[in-house]
């Protein structure tokens, strides 16, 4: 069977894939296993435009959601900290790694000399994306726009997405460009988040997979109460994604409270509105801490706590603590006995987004890594340690009748 006859077979079986899954108004089977975007050529009444897979492209009619996904996690997910770690691998781990990170078949590797040359292009091209400038100039290659526009809503040149806006029409609704749209509930729902967000099983530490949070949400309140993962990170089909790395959003999920008593302190946190642990996955670690001060400010009294996941690779993974909040529950902190001396009290809590990726650059750089992908690393631990951030802090002021 001739090569020509190959590729005619596997377009048209997957144009009939396509069709099935638009009548059931569900995902083809093979949307995520292989998310091909340009399955043969792209059909010859369209522009350079309509076939062009660059999110670049797709600004030039989706400003909105361009401009949101271009400061997202999802836009950097190629970053230096990800492809510093690749000439260490070979190529099949490197390309596991850009199943999630850069989903695409067109973006995969096809030998090692390519996994050389994105460390160059990293280094040398520019890290933010211009949807206004001319696409053949400023638009990034593929594999480095990370999770594309592309990623999530083309298949074999199709264009998927959520139901029409407006009149909530699902299944094929035509359009000026590209031939339309079809239109599934799916993209809406937390499912659809599952084949990067929700690890298998055979990916479990202590029953539990390094990424679980799909399961984490299935367990809490929030299926029955109709909230999807999106409800959360894509308000309104915002494509900003925040989560851990955004203060605003962490604090619209938690209720913190903080207080002097009986001689002593305490701090509560209640994960009321998280729809998963608090925080998911093994990457985060956030800190509580409790310290009585002097009437010069020092501190003469401590306490820290970890919130997180804490795993270590040693002949196979392993689970170290998991003292992460689950959703609806509610935790409290405490310091008794606070020193007679104390003028006050300070209740803080850190949010550390990066905190496992930070142990990981440390290690790698430790090891004596130089060239271009311990530059690459460098700049990574360095972005880390800026994502940082104090979420919440209050001081009290000790009075006679709190001793």
């Amino acid at each position: 069977m001739t090569r020509k006859l190959l590729t005619a077979l596997s377009t048209g079986l997957a144009g009939i894939i396509l069709m099935a899954a638009a009548m059931h108004d569900s995902l083809p089977d093979d949307y995520w296993e292989h998310p091909a975007a340009a399955i043969g050529a792209a059909p010859h009444d369209w522009s350079a435009m309509e076939a062009n897979l660059a999110p670049e492209a797709c600004a030039q009619c989706h400003r909105e959601q361009f401009d949101a996904w271009k400061d997202s996690l999802h836009a950097s997910a190629f970053s230096p900290g990800l492809i510093g770690q690749f000439p260490h691998q070979d190529l099949s781990d490197s390309n596991d790694c850009l199943n999630c990170h850069a989903p695409l078949a067109e973006q995969k590797y096809k030998n090692m000399k390519e996994v050389k040359s994105s460390l160059t292009l990293k280094l040398k091209l520019p890290q933010d994306f211009d949807g206004e400038g001319d696409l053949q100039e400023t638009a990034l290659p593929l594999r480095h726009a990370g999770v594309t526009c592309a990623a999530c809503h083309v298949r074999g040149w199709q264009r998927f997405g959520p139901p029409q806006r407006d009149t909530g029409r699902t299944g094929k609704v035509d359009g000026p460009a590209h031939g339309g749209f079809t239109g599934i509930k799916t993209f809406g729902q937390s499912q659809f988040c599952a084949s990067c967000h929700q690890f298998p099983a055979d990916y479990a530490i202590n029953g539990k997979p390094l990424e679980n949070t799909i399961e984490e949400w299935k367990l809490s309140r929030f299926p029955a109460e109709g909230i999807q993962c999106q409800t959360c990170h894509m308000p309104d089909r915002k494509h900003a994604f925040k989560g851990i790395h955004d203060p605003a959003t962490v604090r619209e999920g938690l209720d913190i409270e903080s207080g002097i008593h009986q001689g002593g302190a305490s701090l509560s946190i209640a994960s009321s509105r998280i729809g998963h642990a608090f925080p998911t996955y093994v990457t985060p670690k956030v800190v509580v801490s409790i310290e009585a001060l002097d009437a010069q400010g020092e501190i003469i009294r401590q306490a820290h706590w970890d919130i997180g996941r804490r795993v270590a690779y040693d002949d196979g993974w392993k689970e170290l603590s998991d003292t992460r909040l689950l959703p609806g529950e509610e935790r409290t902190y405490a310091l008794p006995d606070i020193p007679v001396l104390a003028h006050s009290v300070r209740f803080s809590v850190d949010v550390i987004p990066d905190n496992f990726y930070k142990g990981v650059y440390r290690d790698l750089l430790g090891d004596g890594l130089q060239g271009k992908a311990g530059k690459l690393l460098r700049i990574a631990q360095d972005k880390a340690e800026q994502n940082d951030y104090r979420l919440y802090e209050r001081e009290e002021t000790m009075h006679a009748d709190d001793n």
